[in-house]
């Protein structure tokens, strides 16, 4: 997760937040209006988006089950996990802009998905190379972690199956209040800095803008491009590790993606909430590019060398005989 944007005021009166944090607060159901048929949260047309085929709760920060969390992605930088993503397309991954530092290379990034042990690939782990990297334009541009959010394309295509398949992306006019989402990722699981290899979750409720502004200090730090999510009672949040990994939230038994990890104080402050890109924000931006993006050159088939060598017996013979 990126730091906490510079300058930071004091939070505030510790009493204050004790009052806010108790009062009783409406929990409706999570709701998103109906879209027409050509804005479908789904990118992709042969496969339905958020839909997994494990179901069930389990409690935060204990093992996940493979197939739970079927778009999670890792990211890797030379070889080690950097970053976590989500699969929104065949040929496409979901993550933070803040993974990915201006004018770095892309070459020494790779993507798994289809994973839970960092350790050991499972029957279903797919590798990836990188094709290329698109930043959303405003990164950094009115705020210091402002507009993190990246598209990832892939050089070739995942494979989808029970244990691999995107999630469905929020549209601009969902509608989720208080509703009770799931983070997952590899990330620090202890204030001492511990981490586990194997995929974690927890259960993220949505916290409000104004709240979240006053818990981390100044109307400034939260935009309306990011929103806050956090277990504040139980001390649950997600931590170094987590960032670009996917907040989730359940709709008729369909996954939408509504956060990007994004910025927060992390597992040594996790009384403050984490603060997530918001998706809804740039879903229209994830969809443009997405349709109009080409998709990456294939390369063509090439002969093996013992092809190649018995191909070459009969050209050879051939020349000999027209001599």
């Amino acid at each position: 997760m990126a730091a906490r944007p510079s300058g930071a005021r004091q939070p505030a009166a510790p009493g204050l937040l004790l009052l806010l944090l108790l009062l009783p607060t409406a929990r409706p159901a999570v709701t998103a209006h109906r879209r027409p048929r050509s804005e479908r949260v789904s990118l992709n047309r042969d496969v339905a988006c958020g839909r997994r085929y494990v179901q069930g709760k389990i409690v935060g920060g204990v093992d996940v089950p493979e197939r739970k969390w079927p778009w999670q992605v890792s990211v890797h930088y030379a070889g080690f996990h950097v970053c976590g993503g989500s699969i929104v397309d065949e040929y496409w991954v979901l993550t933070a802009a803040h993974c990915f530092q201006k004018g770095r290379s892309t070459e020494p990034f790779d993507v798994y998905v289809g994973l839970v042990d960092l350790r050991v690939a499972g029957s279903h782990t797919q590798w990836f190379e990188v094709n290329q990297v698109i930043i959303h334009p405003t990164y950094q541009l009115l705020h210091p972690i402002g507009g993190d959010v990246a598209l990832v394309q892939l050089k070739s295509r995942i494979v989808f199956s029970d244990s691999v398949l995107p999630v469905c992306v929020a549209p601009p006019d969902v509608n989720l209040q208080n509703a009770v989402c799931w983070a997952t990722g590899w990330g620090v699981i202890s204030r001492q800095g511990h981490t586990s290899d194997r995929l974690q979750e927890a259960q993220m409720p949505l916290i409000p803008r104004l709240l979240c502004q006053l818990l981390h200090g100044h109307p400034s730090y939260v935009t309306p491009d990011m929103l806050c999510a956090g277990n504040i009672r139980d001390v649950k949040n997600v931590c170094e590790g987590d960032s670009g990994g996917p907040l989730v939230c359940e709709f008729n038994r369909t996954w939408l993606q509504v956060g990007v990890v994004s910025w927060g104080r992390g597992c040594t402050y996790p009384v403050y909430p984490a603060v997530y890109a918001r998706v809804s924000y740039f879903s229209e931006w994830i969809r443009h590019h997405i349709e109009h993006t080409p998709r990456p050159l294939q390369p063509l088939p090439t002969l093996s060398c013992r092809l190649r060598a018995t191909l070459s017996v009969p050209v050879t013979v051939l020349a000999v005989l027209l001599l």
